[in-house]
């Protein structure tokens, strides 16, 4: 079976430095990654080599990574892995903070070498879940 790959955009109403600094800063992070219910905590040691971990007691949930790519603004990309506690499949994912209209930033999250459809089904509403969180928290900045 071919790997799948998901690939969502979505515009962010505010400059790519803005939206870096709230992805890759944990104290902005855990405020929209996932809901506020989750009580979110995270660790992120920004740099390759470095590496991530997002969890939520409260969610019984954890996911973690090593970055391969850190590149601010204006190139604007993290790529890292993705595991989830307690599961052997590793995945990649590539974020990209692009410039877009009226001084706001695009934002491109990929997601590949999924081996199952429904995990990418399951992956790619997450990811729209939580873009709609950035969007939501940049909005009130």
């Amino acid at each position: 079976m071919m790997p799948l790959t998901l690939q969502l955009k979505r515009p962010v109403p505010a400059e790519p430095a803005r939206v870096w600094q709230a992805w890759t800063d944990p104290a902005e992070l855990v405020s929209w990654y996932w809901p506020a219910s989750f009580a979110t905590s995270c660790d992120v040691d920004l740099r390759v080599g470095g590496r991530f971990r997002i969890s939520s007691a409260a969610a019984g949930l954890a996911v973690s990574g090593e970055f391969a790519a850190v590149e601010p603004p204006p190139a604007g990309r993290l790529v890292h892995t993705w595991r989830w506690d307690g599961e052997e499949a590793e995945t990649l994912v590539t974020v990209e903070f692009l410039p877009g209209a009226d001084d706001g930033t695009d934002v491109v999250v990929t997601h590949e070498r999924f081996t199952d459809p429904g995990d990418s089904a399951n992956h790619a509403q997450g990811w729209n879940d939580c873009l709609a969180r950035l969007v939501s928290r940049t909005r009130q900045r």
